[in-house]
């Protein structure tokens, strides 16, 4: 005997086991979890099995990390995925959460709701020596970021001082400068300027000046005044994108900038 919740059967033997899935909304499941309800519910089905028939009936989607599976609720109306760029990266940080990953640049700027383009592909920072699993479909950077991450939606984010901070430390690989109007000054008018100093320590003088140049630019002229203070006199010159062509002369920086919107 089975029952139907939408368009999809299961088993009457493990409705309580769906049921509980339907409590929870995990947005991940893991073999474990199938087990913690097994046990939960009194059922005598072993893991494997509830698995399968699961994945069969549509409520378990296979990902490519291994005994990982997305949930299906009733509310998606069938074998439907949520289109949820960071899954795999769910999958991966319910096996090791303390995976040294963290939602970076651009993601993290909509992550934090500090733009309104989302990034076509996401981008994920891993500290140095540290492979992301080929699992994870997105564009991955090494960096060593100093404060810790935040939490958005079960994710570990960079705070907005390591935005802006990476941004000037590594502005290749930031993405979306075209749009820099949009989130950079939304990012900078939210971050504390010690945040941001803790986050600069230790970088070098090319860092120092770009980052300076983007307080500026965006409207921080506290936190500008500060990192001047950091740089040792006489600047070198600096570049901020390509070096052909130079782009506009900032004489305070020192520093050539190809790459913000003019104003």
């Amino acid at each position: 005997m089975s029952v139907s919740l939408t368009a999809r059967a299961v088993p009457s033997s493990l409705a309580d086991i769906l049921a509980s899935l339907e409590l929870r909304q995990p947005k991940v499941v893991t073999r474990a979890l199938i087990q913690q309800f097994i046990e939960e519910t009194g059922s005598r089905i072993p893991a494997e099995a509830v698995v399968e028939r699961l994945v069969r009936a549509g409520w378990l989607l296979p990902l490519r990390s291994r005994d990982a599976w997305e949930f299906a609720p009733a509310a998606h109306a069938g074998r439907f995925g949520s289109g949820d760029p960071w899954i795999e990266l769910r999958a991966l940080l319910e096996h090791r959460p303390e995976a040294p990953v963290a939602v970076a640049y651009e993601s993290a700027a909509w992550e934090h709701g500090y733009t309104t383009h989302q990034p076509e592909t996401p981008v994920l920072a891993h500290r140095p020596l540290w492979r992301a699993p080929r699992s994870i479909s997105a564009r991955t950077v090494s960096y060593d970021w100093h404060l810790p991450t935040q939490a958005s939606r079960g994710l570990p984010v960079w705070q907005p001082a390591t935005l802006v901070v990476a941004a000037a430390d590594h502005p290749a690989a930031q993405g979306d400068w075209g749009n820099a109007d949009d989130w950079l000054p939304e990012t900078f008018r939210t971050v504390a300027q010690s945040d941001v100093l803790t986050e600069a320590g230790g970088r070098g003088n090319a860092t120092l000046a770009r980052l300076g140049h983007l307080a500026e630019w965006s409207g921080r002229a506290d936190i500008a005044d500060i990192i001047e203070t950091m740089i040792p006199k006489p600047l070198n010159v600096t570049f901020l994108g390509p070096r052909r062509p130079k782009g506009r002369w900032i004489r305070r920086w020192h520093l050539y900038d190809a790459i913000l919107p003019q104003r």
